[in-house]
């Protein structure tokens, strides 16, 4: 699958626990027969991407599956501004809040 990356080289922190995470929208394929590669929907997740992290690879939902890229990108619209902790440094904890007043979050 193709992720679509959220400033990659910068880290977004979970606030209740401190762990550094890559944004990501992970892509849905499109249905067989359809003309595109992708259909425009997935999930917004955090992955630790950290060679060595004993977490390595542990992927944090933030919406729920299946949600519209576009959704996901108008409800977080700006988020390099009013989440950041520093310059390379972003908290989760707003984007989240975000995505879930947008009725996109993750509920298990």
């Amino acid at each position: 699958m193709s992720d679509i990356d959220y400033a990659l080289a910068y880290d977004f922190i979970d606030p209740s626990d401190g762990i550094a995470r890559q944004l990501r929208f992970e892509r849905n394929w499109a249905p067989p027969g359809d003309r595109r590669i992708f259909d425009g929907t997935g999930q917004l997740v955090a992955v630790v991407a950290e060679y060595g992290h004993p977490r390595n690879g542990d992927t944090l939902p933030i919406s729920r599956p299946d949600v519209q890229l576009s959704d996901v990108n108008n409800a977080i619209n700006g988020w390099e501004t009013w989440a950041a902790i520093t310059d390379t440094t972003y908290n989760l904890a707003p984007i989240t809040r975000r995505i879930n007043s947008a009725g996109l979050g993750y509920h298990p």
